[in-house]
C-alpha cells in the first residue's frame, strides 16, 4: 500500500537531472561521455561575485535575512528592472528566491485554485506541467508548432482558452529552441491576455543570452495593465553562470509578491545569505565579462547549427537569437531502423546517440515535442566539436 498522495505520484523527475546523473555515472565507470544535457555555462562564476561572497562569509553575514530577500539585493533587482526592463517597480515588487524555480512554483502555488488551468506552449520547459500540478492545477498544452518557428499567435491562443483559463506561461528566449519574440508579437498576445484576464508567468531568465541584435522585450512593460497581470521570473543561473548559488527573483503586483514572501516564509524562509551577498555584487558590478560569453556563445552556436546540416535526416526551423541550446527536427529519422531496434521517436534517438557515441541529450518528447532533440553548446570548443561529429557520425550510420 502506498503512503504517497495522488498528486506527487503524478510527478516526474526533472529530466535535466536525470540525464545529469547518468552521465555522471558512466562517466564514473570509465565510459567517455559527452554531455550535451545540462543548461549550464561552462565557464565559471565571474571572480568579483565569488569575492563578495568570500568577504561576506568573513564579515559574519551568514545569520537568518528578511524571507523576501536581502534589501540592498532587493533595491538592486528593482533598479535593474526599472532602468533595463522599463517595469514599473520598487524592492516591495520584488522577491529573491532560491533559483528561478522556485519563482516559478511559488508564482503557480499562490495564484491557482484547485482546477485552474495553466496553458503552456510546446515546446516548453520541462518542469512548467510538473509544477502546474504540485500547484493543484491544470496544465494545458498547447502543441508544438515548428512552422511559426516555435512562436505563440494570438489566434492560436484564443483556441485553447476556457473559463478555468488562469495562467499563459511565455519563456523567451526559449529552453528549449532559443526562439524569442519580437515586442510586436508580444503586444499581439498582450491583447488576448487583457480581453480573457490571464495572468501571464513571464520566464526571462535567458535574458542576456542574445545575438545578432535581438533587443528582449518584458512581457510586463507592455503597458500598465499588462504590468498588474504580469509575473516576471528571472535568476543569476545563466547570466552570470551562478548555477548551483541557487538565486532566482520574482517581480510584480505587490499583493501577489507578499503572498509569495507568506508562502517561502513557510517552506524555506530566505535565500542562502552568503548567495544574496554575491547576488548583490553580480547585479551591481562589472558585466563587461558578458562580451566575450556571448562571443563564445554565437561561435559555439554557429558552429552547432553548421554541424546540423551535415546530421542525415536532422534539420533546424531556424538559427535561435537567444539562450544556448538548439532544438533538432528528427521527424525524418522516424521509423528508420538502428542495431538497437527501431527508431520509434526522440527518446529512441537520444538512446541510440548515448549507445553509438557517448553523446547524452534530452528527448524533445521531455519538452512536449516528440519530433526533435536538444542539445545544449554550453561547453568547450574542442568537447564540442567532438561532440557534434559523433552525432554527424552517428546520424551517418543510420
Amino acid at each position: 500500500m502506498t503512503v504517497l498522495n495522488k498528486r506527487i505520484q503524478t510527478i516526474k523527475g526533472s529530466a535535466t537531472l536525470l540525464l545529469k546523473e547518468k552521465a555522471e555515472k558512466l562517466q564514473v565507470e570509465g565510459q567517455k561521455i559527452f554531455n550535451l544535457g545540462p543548461g549550464e555555462p561552462d565557464i565559471d562564476t565571474p571572480e568579483h561575485i565569488k569575492e563578495a561572497a568570500i568577504k561576506a562569509m568573513r564579515d559574519g553575514k551568514t545569520k537568518y535575512l528578511s524571507v523576501a530577500g536581502l534589501p540592498a539585493f532587493r533595491d538592486a533587482i528593482a533598479t535593474k528592472l526599472r532602468t533595463e526592463n522599463n517595469l514599473n517597480v520598487q524592492s516591495d515588487n520584488v522577491i529573491v528566491t532560491n533559483g528561478g524555480k522556485q519563482a516559478l512554483f511559488e508564482s503557480f502555488d499562490v495564484l491557482l485554485e484547485p482546477g485552474d488551468e495553466v496553458i503552456i506552449p510546446a515546446p516548453y520547459w520541462v518542469s512548467y506541467p510538473e509544477m502546474t500540478k504540485l500547484a493543484s492545477g491544470v496544465p494545458v498544452i498547447i502543441p508544438s508548432n515548428p512552422e511559426n518557428k516555435y512562436r505563440l499567435t494570438p489566434d492560436i491562443l484564443k483556441k485553447y482558452i476556457s473559463k478555468r483559463s488562469r495562467i499563459l506561461v511565455l519563456n523567451s528566449p526559449s529552453n528549449p529552441s532559443g526562439a524569442s519574440y519580437s515586442r510586436k508579437e508580444m503586444e499581439a498576445l498582450a491583447e488576448v491576455v487583457l480581453e480573457h484576464k490571464l495572468f501571464v508567468v513571464s520566464d526571462e531568465v535567458y535574458e542576456k543570452i542574445v545575438y545578432d541584435g535581438y533587443e528582449p522585450t518584458s512581457f510586463g512593460s507592455l503597458s500598465k495593465e499588462i504590468e498588474a497581470q504580469t509575473i516576471t521570473i528571472n535568476a543569476l543561473s545563466k547570466t552570470y553562470s551562478m548555477t548551483g548559488w541557487r538565486v532566482g527573483y520574482a517581480c510584480g503586483p505587490k499583493d501577489v509578491i507578499s503572498a509569495m514572501v507568506r508562502h517561502q516564509g513557510q517552506t524555506t524562509s530566505n535565500a542562502c545569505s552568503i548567495a544574496q551577498y554575491a547576488g548583490l555584487a553580480a547585479v551591481t558590478g562589472d558585466h563587461t565579462f558578458l562580451v566575450k560569453l556571448l562571443e563564445n556563445y554565437k561561435r559555439r552556436r554557429d558552429i552547432s547549427v553548421e554541424a546540423v546540416s551535415r546530421m542525415k535526416g536532422c534539420t533546424l526551423v531556424e538559427k535561435p537569437e537567444g539562450a544556448f541550446f538548439l532544438f533538432i527536427r528528427i521527424d525524418a529519422l522516424k521509423g528508420k531502423k538502428w542495431s538497437g531496434g527501431d527508431l520509434s521517436g526522440s527518446s529512441d534517438i537520444a538512446a541510440m546517440l548515448l549507445d553509438q557515441s557517448g553523446v547524452a541529450l534530452l528527448p524533445g518528447v521531455e519538452f512536449g515535442d516528440d519530433g526533435a532533440i536538444r542539445i545544449t553548446y554550453a561547453l568547450g570548443d574542442n568537447e564540442l566539436k567532438s561532440a557534434l561529429e559523433a552525432m554527424v557520425e552517428a546520424f551517418g550510420a543510420i
